[in-house]
């Protein structure tokens, strides 16, 4: 891991909402967004209509997660409802006597300014989401929480965009702006929303029955997109082979932005600029583009249910990135980067920084605990691989991905999945690496 991903790894413990709004007596089921960014002023106007239902008849209030929006508005029906900002939080009071299990929509009016969650860059009228959806859009930032989400932008023309799931039409006039439409049909984690816009270049390949598409900005071009991302065909072939699931989309799409970017998406992954320029140079650069694809698969498809179990997305997904350089350039490949997670564990535990995966909380995670859930967890999950022997344990992982597709898990979930398919008694091993527990 190079230092400036780490660095925008530590970034992203700030970026994240600390404690995220649970559901409590009503479930969401879509997030239909319209959103026009606005590049002189750097902010954006939305509006947001959020289908919902009511499970508890007593409920008075819906609570949800909206950084530092400024909302002009909410209605439920015809009706304008009154809300409350609390922090970073949205309290919309609901009036009584709401029929439960009956649909719903509450339609949210908002603004708000560039930030570490919607980046602007003036220079060349990109603008791309990063890590917080609330910063963004009113949501739920709790991982457990899975929509269906559709998104309308509202861009200059000559601007081509990415977002989740399938382009709807093809960008249609709208006044001087362009109307670009996105769906993501297959409910979803919202921190796993987002999109990027910019005047960029484009290529586009199959790889059997997945599109892939190759978005960067100039000077990349569409002769050498499809040459930084040469391998990306052979990734998803090998991660779907690994979690014995196909990859879930018709299209998977990855987008080189100016400045830092290192981000999974449902269906497409972004990555700062540096990476292709990189890759180019050095074709064997390409951890953070397999990085993100494995996520596709370990964070995306199973999510962990609380951010208290982060190692499940990232130390696996970072497991499975050695694993497919491993298949890529060989085992010596795989043993240098199990080495480089052990020697950046060993310096955290020689440091007194050793902690359970299983977090107790992660209300202000520290870069140390980045650095756990990313390089312990992938050395945990190495130890397992040799621990089982590699037939248990790729059943097991099999096993595991398979169980829990389209779900949000806990690590006693991973725990049962391996012993379950394996027939082994892994109790000592995840006392020993996971929890930090003595004999």
């Amino acid at each position: 891991m190079t230092r400036w991903l780490m660095a925008v790894l530590v970034a992203w413990a700030v970026c994240i909402a600390p404690q995220a709004m649970a559901q409590t007596g009503w479930r969401v089921q879509h997030f239909a967004l319209q959103l026009e960014p606005h590049f002189e002023t750097r902010s954006f106007t939305g509006a947001l209509a959020m289908d919902f239902t009511v499970q508890d008849a007593t409920l008075q209030h819906l609570d949800l997660d909206a950084g530092d929006l400024q909302v002009a508005g909410v209605q439920l029906g015809t009706a304008a409802l009154v809300f409350e900002r609390h922090a970073r939080q949205l309290r919309v009071l609901l009036p009584k006597g709401l029929a439960t299990g009956n649909p719903l929509q509450l339609r949210i009016v908002y603004e708000g300014k560039a930030s570490s969650g919607l980046r602007f860059d003036a220079d060349t009228q990109q603008v791309a989401t990063a890590f917080s959806t609330s910063l963004w859009m009113p949501c739920l930032d709790d991982p457990a929480v899975r929509a269906s989400f559709a998104l309308t932008l509202n861009l200059p023309d000559g601007m081509l965009s990415v977002g989740n799931g399938e382009r709807v039409d093809e960008p249609t006039h709208m006044g001087v702006l362009m109307r670009h439409a996105w769906r993501l049909d297959t409910p979803m984690p919202s921190y796993l929303y987002g999109f990027a816009a910019g005047r960029f270049m484009r290529a586009r390949q199959m790889a059997g029955a997945t599109t892939l598409e190759f978005f960067g900005p100039a000077p990349f071009t569409p002769q050498s997109l499809p040459q930084i991302f040469a391998d990306t065909a052979d990734m998803l072939a090998f991660y779907a082979d690994k979690a014995g699931m196909a990859y879930p989309f018709p299209a998977y799409r990855q987008v080189l932005l100016t400045g830092p970017a290192a981000q999974e998406m449902a269906g497409f992954s972004v990555m700062g600029a540096r990476y292709g320029t990189r890759v180019l140079a050095n074709p064997q650069a390409i951890w953070l583009g397999a990085h993100e694809a494995a996520h596709q698969w370990w964070g995306n498809g199973v999510t962990n249910r609380s951010w208290r179990h982060f190692w499940l997305n990232e130390g696996i997904a970072t497991f499975m990135t050695a694993a497919y350089l491993e298949h890529r350039f060989g085992a010596e490949e795989y043993r240098d980067q199990i080495a480089a997670a052990r020697t950046k564990y060993t310096a955290l535990k020689e440091a007194g920084m050793d902690r359970s995966l299983a977090f107790p909380d992660w209300d202000a995670p520290t870069a140390a605990d980045r650095s756990l859930v990313y390089d312990k967890g992938a050395l945990v999950v190495h130890e397992l691989r040799t621990q089982m022997g590699e037939e248990l344990f790729w059943k097991g992982l099999r096993h595991y991905t398979r169980t829990h597709w389209g779900q949000s898990v806990e690590t006693a979930d991973f725990q049962r999945a391996m012993e379950s398919a394996s027939g082994l008694d892994l109790q000592a091993f995840f006392k020993r690496w996971v929890y930090l527990q003595s004999e």
